[in-house]
């Protein structure tokens, strides 16, 4: 049985779809006044980066060979989505980070740190590792992931952040081409009835961490 979801299900090829409509419509106009965030919860789909290599499939076997595959346009490699983890896209223009990809960077690692804390989780990022990683039982554990595409100083795609999803998908892959680090969520690490908050939550930290910006 699937968990509630965190916003609604909706498939992935849909939200990518109306990325690249929002992004080819601000690189058209060239208007730096209205960027867009969207959060939103998908059905099973792996998805495959620009960097990425097929080897990192490890095995596709009984219903994970019905998840569908999709190339995409963002960096990073090979990773999975799903009901239970949380994804946030950010259409922006770069004018707002200084056009410094390093800033805009700090600054989703930052947010994701800070959803983490809200839970009594300490988050941390690794010096050319993108993403954001927890200490379990002693192994160390990636929780948290970004994958960007930038033109034109626009951004599109964003981040993952594991809430409470079926963390068995991912055996079926090298995420992120990780070979000897596992992967970890929220309720995995705190065990908290996760939907009952995180969406005004995420409002209050996204709000306030744009404020910042302006």
């Amino acid at each position: 049985m699937e968990n509630q979801p965190l916003f609604f299900l909706k498939d992935y090829k849909l939200f990518w779809g109306l990325q690249k409509e929002i992004f080819d419509l601000k690189i058209q106009s060239f208007n730096k006044k209205y960027n867009f965030i969207i959060c939103a919860e998908h059905n099973h789909v792996y998805t495959i980066g620009r960097n990425s290599k097929f080897p990192n499939f490890l095995m596709f076997y009984n219903t994970y060979k019905k998840i569908p595959i999709l190339k995409v346009d963002r960096g990073g490699d090979v990773t999975y989505h799903g009901p239970g983890q949380l994804v946030v896209y950010f259409i922006l223009d770069l004018f707002l980070f200084n056009y410094d990809i390093n800033f805009l960077l700090r600054f989703i690692e930052n947010v994701i740190i800070y959803i983490l804390l809200k839970y009594q989780i300490i988050g941390f990022r690794i010096i050319n590792q993108a993403g954001i990683w927890v200490i379990c039982h002693n192994d160390l554990k990636k929780i948290g992931s970004i994958g960007l595409k930038i033109r034109h100083y626009i951004t599109m795609h964003g981040f993952s952040l594991n809430i409470k999803n079926n963390l068995n998908y991912y055996n079926y892959i090298r995420p992120c081409g990780l070979k000897k680090y596992g992967i970890t969520s929220l309720y995995t690490e705190n065990n908290f009835y996760f939907y009952i908050n995180i969406k005004s939550l995420l409002k209050n930290i996204l709000s306030y961490f744009f404020n910042l910006l302006i």
